[in-house]
This record gives structure tokens, C-alpha cells and sequence, in this order.
């Protein structure tokens, strides 16, 4: 069975059916032009596999089909296409390399690691980097206090003199004091530096950089009764997600703020999880429930139906 021929299976059934795309479109909350897309065969279209088989499962569904065969078609015109092929490398074998690289799995996911992906204010600001620099200094001056206590002890002696053990320890005690004070800014000194035009930020804004790591906003109430719930997620900055509708996952990976929001129907369950819940905003059957939680915070909720 082609491709092509999936498509037309699809697009006969719903012309049986007397619906048009646009109909279908708002029954089934998926864009027509996907609907489009999947009568013609052309899935490189949809954003990525997984979409495939979502809206081709709904899709089929939708219009009395059994998916599983579709999707077993779906599959089996993948697996028979051409592979892409690779160009080759040339490499110096005169200059010395590194460990060789291995080549990326045929199975390799549409979307990096979270974790691939770091972002360099927080590297800068990690408390293992500063811990060991000032160590490392502690270490220095102490080293070099002993050498000082030593001469300062011994040579007073051998001259017949008092020692000056105790304004050496006193003034090894003040340099370590001030290293550390350096390193470390007391909170006079940030709330100062932070003051002024280039860093004025919303009242919800600070109160999540202050420590508060969910919004106090109070989300408004879902209706009472909910046959199915319309999803629509706005990604306000970069996050990773995954959306689960009917305990099937649709979206999985790295989510970036777009213009056009994320929509799914769903008729028992939605499911999101995220690993930076302040940058993900859900609105559910027309209510806006905002972000799901605070910068960096990992977070999952769950939505259920009441039939």
C-alpha cells in the first residue's frame, strides 16, 4: 500500500461522509491544512512524525476508521522510502585527532536534550565554580600567613623580642574575611545592582527571581462540566514538553515561543509535563489558567473530562 493511497482512504471516507476540511477542522481542533496534508499524502508537511500518527489516529477515528491498520500503512511507506544520503567527510589523517565520534543512531529524536542546552547565566552563577575559587585563594593566604607566622614568631625570639602572634592571626582573619566578602555580594549590594532602568522587571517577575518559585496569581475556575477539553498552549519562552492527549503523546520535546499557539482536542484526558513551567500558558475550553509554574520549575498536570 503507498502513501498516496492512505491519503486517498482518508479523503474518500470523509467525502462518503459529505464533510468538508474546514468542517472537519472544527470538530476535530486539527488545522485543515494538516487534514490537507494527510489526504495527500505529504506528512513532511506536519511538524514531525508524532504528529502524524496523532492526527491520524484522531483523524481516522473521527471518520469511523480503525487507525491501527492506517498507521501500520503509515509505517510500512516510511520504512520504503529513500534514505537520505549521507556526505562523506574528508579527514586530515596527518594532524592528530580525538577519540572518533560515533555516527548519530538512524532512530536519532527530532529535538536535542534539554540538558545539551544550558543556559550560560546559570553555568556562571553556579555555586561550585565560586566555591572552589575561593578555596583556592583561602589556601593561598593561609599557605602564605604560615610562612609570615613563622618568621614573625621565630625571629622575635631569636632577637630576644615578643612575637606577633596575635596581629598575624588578626590580620590573616581580615584578609580572609575580605576575599570571602568579595566573592560572595551581600544582599545590600545586589538589591543595588539591580536597581535602575535597564533591569525594571513586573512585580510577578521579581517575586518569581526572588525565590517565589510559583506565580501568586489564583487561576480561574474550569466549567463544571467538561465533554471534552480544548486545549490550547501559547509558549512564552523556551521550555521542554510533553503533551499526552488520551494517552497519546503528540508533542515531545523542546517548545520555543511561536506565533501560532498549540491546539489539541482531547475526549477523556490531557496530560503536560515541562521542565520550565512559567514558560508554558494553557488556556482550557476558553479559560486561561496562565503558566503553569515558575522559571526552571518541573511541573505535570492533568486535565480529565467529567463524562
Amino acid at each position: 500500500m503507498m502513501i498516496d493511497e492512505l491519503g486517498h482512504i482518508l479523503r474518500e471516507a470523509r467525502e462518503t461522509k459529505g464533510y468538508t476540511l474546514r468542517e472537519v477542522q472544527d470538530k476535530t481542533r486539527i488545522n485543515s491544512r494538516f487534514l490537507e496534508a494527510l489526504e495527500m499524502g505529504d506528512f513532511e508537511r506536519l511538524p514531525t512524525p508524532t504528529h502524524v500518527r496523532g492526527f491520524l489516529r484522531n483523524y481516522a477515528r473521527f471518520l469511523g476508521l480503525e487507525p491501527e491498520p492506517l498507521l501500520e500503512r503509515y509505517e510500512l511507506g516510511q520504512s520504503q522510502r529513500p534514505k537520505r544520503r549521507q556526505q562523506a567527510v574528508i579527514v586530515d589523517t596527518t594532524k592528530p585527532v580525538g577519540p572518533a565520534l560515533e555516527a548519530p543512531p538512524e532512530n536519532h529524536p527530532f529535538f536535542d536534550p534539554v540538558n545539551m542546552e544550558v543556559d550560560t547565566a546559570y553555568q556562571g552563577g553556579g555555586s561550585s565554580g565560586g566555591g572552589e575559587s575561593v578555596l583556592r585563594i583561602v589556601i593561598i593566604i593561609a599557605l602564605l600567613g604560615l610562612l609570615y607566622l613563622a618568621g614573625q614568631r621565630f625571629l622575635p625570639l631569636i632577637l630576644g623580642q615578643e612575637d606577633g602572634t596575635a596581629e598575624l592571626t588578626q590580620t590573616i582573619n581580615d584578609a580572609v574575611q575580605n576575599v570571602l566578602n568579595r566573592e560572595t555580594p551581600t544582599p545590600e549590594a545586589t538589591a543595588t545592582q539591580e536597581e535602575g532602568p535597564s533591569s525594571v522587571l513586573s512585580t510577578s517577575r521579581n517575586d518569581i527571581l526572588a525565590g517565589d518559585p510559583t506565580p501568586t496569581a489564583t487561576r480561574p475556575p474550569l466549567p463544571a462540566t467538561m465533554e471534552t477539553i480544548d486545549l490550547e498552549i501559547i509558549i512564552l519562552e523556551r521550555a521542554w514538553m510533553e503533551v499526552t492527549i488520551d494517552g497519546n503523546v503528540l508533542f515531545s520535546g523542546i517548545a520555543r515561543p511561536t506565533d501560532e499557539p498549540y491546539e489539541w482536542t482531547a475526549n477523556d484526558e490531557v496530560r503536560i509535563n515541562t521542565g520550565n513551567a512559567i514558560g508554558v500558558s494553557v488556556i482550557i475550553n476558553n479559560v486561561p489558567l496562565g503558566p503553569l509554574g515558575g522559571r526552571g520549575e518541573n511541573k505535570e498536570e492533568v486535565w480529565t473530562t467529567t463524562n
